[in-house]
């Protein structure tokens, strides 16, 4: 990631003293998209701000800011490295999968409850990481989105029906769903991901700051150094 820092002395120039943080929020985050990237956290007067604490500082003032930092990623290193992580997940999540069919089946549901639980909220996360890939996919990728689309959809009615099954206590039918549909839901997700991983590794990265007059904001403010993701 990049680092990147101004004085709110500058902001205030810059914007006036009447300017809220939201609008430097919005500013920074249009031109970085304009260079492919996108921002990854804010640092507002030395402290840290998580993605759930930002809307309490939108409405804040800039003359109460000392200083502003952003931690921004290009948008297709980013991407590669959530590929990447899920693709040497997938062994590990197919075969845990296959272990809670076969625990099902001959152990019974008491026994391997918990285990399904973690089974379907690693799925449930799957699909919300999913979800956020294809808000970040570029062009160059879409034709692949169709595909994910359609995988979405069916890993969502897979997931309805084996909590179904679970509420109905038809523990045979969870068993098929988790050893055919699930497996084969991750099996497809594997070559899917693999392939859109293969298209983002060819496309050439973007340099993160080619300032030019088309950028309002970040050409204001101060290169930090490259930090180690």
């Amino acid at each position: 990631m990049d680092r990147f820092k101004i004085t709110g002395d500058k902001l205030v120039g810059f914007y006036g003293s009447e300017t809220k943080l939201m609008q430097v929020f919005k500013d920074i985050e249009l031109d970085l998209k304009a260079t492919n990237q996108v921002v990854c956290q804010y640092i507002i007067n030395g402290k840290e701000v998580s993605e759930v604490e930002e809307s309490s500082f939108q409405d804040m003032n800039l003359t109460d800011i000392q200083t502003l930092e952003y931690l921004s990623e290009n948008i297709n290193e980013l991407l590669i490295d959530v590929l990447a992580g899920w693709l040497d997940a997938f062994p590990e999540m197919i075969g845990h999968t296959e272990k809670i069919s076969s625990q099902i089946r001959f152990d019974g549901v008491q026994k391997s409850f918990k285990n399904i639980q973690v089974l379907l909220e690693n799925y449930e996360y799957l699909i919300s990481s999913i979800i956020s890939i294809k808000s970040l996919v570029g062009d160059s990728a879409a034709a692949g989105l169709a595909m994910l689309s359609e995988a979405e959809e069916k890993t969502k009615t897979t997931l309805s029906e084996a909590i179904t099954a679970i509420e109905k206590k038809d523990f045979v039918c969870l068993a098929d769903i988790v050893e055919y549909e699930l497996i084969t839901s991750l099996q497809i997700w594997e070559k899917l991901l693999s392939d859109l991983l293969i298209v983002l590794k060819g496309e050439k990265s973007v340099e993160h700051l080619s300032r030019n007059s088309g950028l309002k904001i970040i050409s204001n403010f101060s290169a930090g150094g490259r930090l180690a993701n």
